[in-house]
């Protein structure tokens, strides 16, 4: 058993952290059925950067996941990176750079401790937007 699970469990418990923490950040706003649109929602998402070593080895599946959730038909995986920048970029220069959400986590083990004790179960009132 050992042989299977100790490798399943490393699998599943980092597939888990890096969904969990590229959907949870301490400024991500809640919406409602009546404020959604699929653009809000893709832009609460984060990019996390853990490291050049573990986002090269991932194919940038966590510093380019903004980028997933709005051209997820139209962008492979391995041009990830490439269209990150030129999001960042575009965005920027028309203003609307701080729709973006990109958060250094190279320690992801005490983030994810981090966003369970202090997001897993709360939520502040003020993050929630309402019509």
């Amino acid at each position: 058993t050992v042989v299977c699970m100790v490798p399943w469990l490393v699998m599943s418990f980092w597939l888990f952290m890096v969904t969990y923490l590229q959907h949870h950040s301490d400024d991500g706003k809640l919406y409602t059925d009546d404020t959604f649109t699929f653009e809000r929602g893709a832009f609460e998402t984060v990019d996390r950067d853990y490291g050049k070593w573990i986002n090269r080895m991932s194919h940038h599946m966590m510093d380019g996941h903004v980028i997933h959730h709005l051209f997820f038909t139209k962008v492979p995986h391995y041009r990830l990176e490439e269209a990150t920048s030129a999001l960042v970029k575009g965005m920027n220069e028309r203003g609307q750079g701080d729709m973006y959400k990109s958060i250094d986590t190279p320690h992801f083990t005490q983030e994810i401790v981090k966003q369970f004790n202090e997001n897993w179960f709360f939520i502040d009132e003020k993050q929630v937007v309402r019509k």
